[in-house]
């Protein structure tokens, strides 16, 4: 399937959803053929996503997503998964150099 919608946060990984109703999650710090987490939303259809970055100092981003029977979600990003900040915009371009 194609991705329909990707988000890059601030952090080394993103996130891309499908048309298959599925939500990937990279972490390019960790690894780059395969993403961490791929979770399947097809009972409620999975239709966007965005993350929240909270102010410096305060609680851990979360990620909300939204279905198409007009429910949202609310996941709360682990801390662990804050630890590894660095320049993303530089590790992007890394990639892309690789990969392209």
């Amino acid at each position: 399937s194609s991705g329909i919608n990707a988000e890059w946060p601030l952090r080394p990984g993103f996130y891309v959803m499908d048309s298959a109703n599925r939500l990937y999650m990279w972490d390019l710090s960790v690894r780059d053929s395969t993403p961490l987490v791929i979770e399947t939303y097809e009972q409620k259809g999975l239709l966007s996503f965005t993350e929240l970055v909270p102010a410096a100092g305060s609680t851990s981003p979360v990620l909300i997503l939204g279905f198409k029977d007009g429910s949202i979600e609310a996941h709360q990003i682990k801390e662990e998964a804050m630890n590894n900040k660095i320049n993303n915009i530089s590790k992007l371009e890394s990639y892309l150099k690789l990969v392209l």
